[in-house]
Order: C-alpha cells, then sequence, then structure tokens
C-alpha cells in the first residue's frame, strides 16, 4: 500500500486520472472479452466487482510486478496509453454506459456518418494535406463551440439522450481541461470510435443487404 501511495504522490492530477481511465476502460474490455469466452452475460454485481479488480491490476504500482517475475518500470495501463493515447471523453462515456447498463448502445445510423465524414475531412487536412487545418479550430474557435453546441442540441431534438450526454460530458470535461490536451477535437473524436463507426456502418449494410448464394 505504501508502494501505491507512494508512487500516486508522484503523479499530476491529469496523469493520475488519465492512468485510472485507462485502467478503467481496459477492464472493461476484457470483461467483455471473457463474457464472449464464456458466452453468458454477467450480473452487474459480478461484473463491476470484476472490473475494479482488473481495472486496479492494471494501476498497480510497477515494483509490485516484481514480485511475480515481470520487469515493469511502469503501470500496465501506462504502457497501453502509451500506444493507444488518450481516449475521448465521448468514447469514454459511451464505453461505460453501455458497460453499466449491460446492453448495447443503439446509436443512430446518422451519428454514424457524422463521424465518418468528419474523420475523412479532419485527419488529411490536421496531417497537413492543405493549408486548411480545422484541428487548430479546438483551440479557440468559439464559432465551433457553438457548432458543437448545436449538434448537441439536434441530438437532444432527435432524442438521442446518450449522445447528448456523451457531448455534455465532453465540454465539461475540456472547460475544465480533464486531459493533457487542450483541444477539444480530443475530447470528442478518437480514430477508435470513427473504426468503430465503420465497422458498426458495415455490420449494418451488410444485414440490410446480405449475399444470397446463387443457385445452381
Amino acid at each position: 500500500m505504501n508502494t501505491l501511495l507512494s508512487a500516486i504522490s508522484l503523479l499530476s492530477s491529469q496523469q493520475l486520472l488519465a492512468l485510472l481511465e485507462m485502467a478503467t476502460t481496459c477492464a472493461m474490455l476484457t470483461v467483455w472479452a471473457l463474457e464472449l469466452l464464456v458466452g453468458r452475460h454477467l450480473s452487474l454485481i459480478v461484473r463491476s466487482l470484476a472490473g475494479i479488480v482488473l481495472a486496479l491490476l492494471l494501476f498497480w504500482p510497477s515494483d509490485s510486478w516484481n514480485y511475480l517475475g515481470i520487469s515493469l518500470e511502469l503501470p500496465l495501463a501506462a504502457y497501453v496509453r502509451g500506444i493507444t493515447g488518450d481516449l475521448s471523453v465521448v468514447t469514454l462515456a459511451l464505453l461505460w454506459s453501455s458497460f453499466f447498463m449491460g446492453k448495447k448502445l443503439l446509436l443512430p445510423v446518422q451519428f454514424k456518418f457524422a463521424l465518418l465524414i468528419i474523420a475523412l475531412v479532419l485527419y488529411p487536412l490536421a496531417l497537413g494535406l492543405s493549408m486548411l487545418d480545422p484541428y487548430a479550430w479546438g483551440y479557440s474557435s468559439w464559432i465551433f463551440l457553438a457548432i458543437v453546441v448545436f449538434f448537441a442540441f439536434v441530438a437532444w431534438w432527435r432524442r438521442w439522450n446518450c449522445l447528448v450526454y456523451a457531448i455534455a460530458l465532453a465540454l465539461c470535461a475540456w472547460a475544465l481541461q480533464w486531459h493533457e490536451s487542450t483541444n477539444l477535437w480530443d475530447y470528442l473524436l478518437d480514430p477508435f470510435l470513427v473504426g468503430w463507426a465503420l465497422v458498426s456502418l458495415a455490420i449494418y449494410f451488410f444485414k440490410l443487404n446480405p449475399s444470397r448464394p446463387s443457385k445452381a
């Protein structure tokens, strides 16, 4: 316990929060993988307890793993974060909501389309495809903030409540400088969210137009 407290004291509040987020997210994904292997859904109590135990293991200081013969300089969650980076708050909100609700979130197809269109425009331009850099809007553009709020009102009008809560949480986190990034884009979007939207849309259209074997 003393090792844990001393390790926590060396971290800034943003670093501590980021590691806790990553440890919790990895724990949830691990629980989902275990459910797929077992072939059954666990109760909320069992899911929560398993998630807490796994999150603590991922967040535990590296020195504790030396007793198991595993040489680590950082907690396991730090290595995962080093590969993936910080997830957007929208991704975290949707993922955690689905985990604790114990069911798949039925998000609108229009939202997934919007994610893909935004990603197809944002990422190439942010990488220097042209002089226009929409990623810079996330630092201090009130017009961009107004567009995000407008999109949240549209989601509220369409009664996409889960999406409204996710955007609201992202805006609050950005205003409070929850993460190390000060760019609003990083709170709203990340490649994993875009990848999920792409796979989800592919599955959706495959179900609408299943391939039919030709008759001999």
